[in-house]
């Protein structure tokens, strides 16, 4: 009797001990789902204006517990901002801002991730907008999202810096040299 009643209890046990195991983080993410977004606003003679890139494409390696063999890239396409309107979208793929047609990508790749706590990650790499490359370091925000994992930063890209709005657009007065912008990936494992 004794014998079955430890059985009993080894077979809880394990049965726990499984389902903590399938509740727990998983030890990587790697398949980015559609509900990731890249947007950003503007600011042109005091009025905000907010936009999007309707496609994203994004390979994500994210090991929690290894960050150094973590990696993120995050290219989107030019031609498909969303700006509201096809008169500013023809305006931002145009020669002046985006130059979609010669630079249909704008990229992120990352070089380096160090934790900064539960959850916080400084992710060092490069950004790489109309031919124009410069190193970027943003802080990433980690939470789950049902069974999947959120993984958000911001940052503020300065457009002078990567030639958006040239010629009569390269006045900061008319459209404000910061150009605040938010990256939303959502990861499965």
């Amino acid at each position: 009797m004794h014998s079955a009643k430890w059985t009993r209890w080894a077979g809880l046990a394990g049965a726990v001990a499984l389902s903590a195991a399938a509740h727990a983080q998983p030890a990587a993410y790697t398949h980015v789902l559609p509900a990731s977004t890249v947007t950003f606003s503007a600011t042109q003679m005091g009025v905000p204006m907010h936009g999007r890139f309707k496609t994203v494409d994004a390979q994500v390696d994210f090991l929690p517990g290894d960050l150094a063999k973590s990696h993120v890239s995050v290219a989107v396409q030019a031609a498909s901002i969303d700006a509201g309107s096809a008169q500013t979208d023809a305006l931002l793929t145009g020669a002046d801002w985006l130059a979609a047609q010669a630079n249909p990508q704008a990229r992120f790749t990352s070089a380096q991730f160090a934790a900064d706590g539960p959850g916080r990650y400084w992710v060092s790499g490069t950004l790489t907008v109309k031919g124009h490359s410069q190193p970027l370091r943003v802080l990433v925000t980690t939470h789950p999202a049902g069974a999947d994992l959120a993984m958000d930063a911001a940052f503020t890209l300065d457009r002078t810096v990567f030639a958006l709005g040239t010629g009569s657009w390269a006045d900061t007065s008319v459209v404000a040299a910061a150009i605040p912008v938010q990256v939303h990936l959502v990861v499965a494992p």
